[in-house]
């Protein structure tokens, strides 16, 4: 009797969910077609928007063409320039100039700024053991 008794409140229960999701079909199906008009509208709203922005794209590429392959051709330039090493010798000491440049930016990073580096000058004064140097008009010095 009790298992009667489950069976049928399950079943009122089906029916009564059935119901009531045909109930909210009907009532979201204006909102549903709404929607799907909405977005039909502004697909075909979009479509020529996307052509001519496929157009420009594919222009701007075949404009940037020759800019491009300038820029590989001046890249493989600047890289058959050859750069010498310099070093400065002074009684049994030999200083490289490249490995100075780049302690004096560090220095300079370190003490003033991490900014763009615009100009750099170095003056090597081995009899004292100093470099010095002047980076972006600020002038300083450190030791060889």
């Amino acid at each position: 009797m009790a298992n009667k008794k489950v069976k049928d409140v399950v079943e009122a229960a089906k029916t009564e969910t059935k119901a009531a999701a045909e109930k909210i079909a009907k009532t979201a199906e204006p909102a549903v077609k709404a929607a799907k008009g909405a977005i039909k509208d502004a697909s075909e709203k979009a479509e020529p928007v996307i052509a001519k922005a496929k157009t420009a794209a594919k222009s701007a590429a075949k404009k940037a063409e020759p800019v491009l392959e300038a820029a590989k051709n001046a890249g493989k330039q600047v890289a058959a320039v050859f750069v010498p090493s310099v070093y400065v010798q002074y009684e049994n000491t030999q200083y490289d100039t490249a490995e100075l440049v780049e302690r004096c930016k560090e220095d300079f990073r370190v003490k003033y700024s991490s900014g763009m580096i615009r100009s750099c000058k170095l003056y090597i004064k081995p009899e004292d053991h100093m470099v010095y140097y002047v980076i972006n008009d600020i002038e300083d010095r450190m030791a060889l």
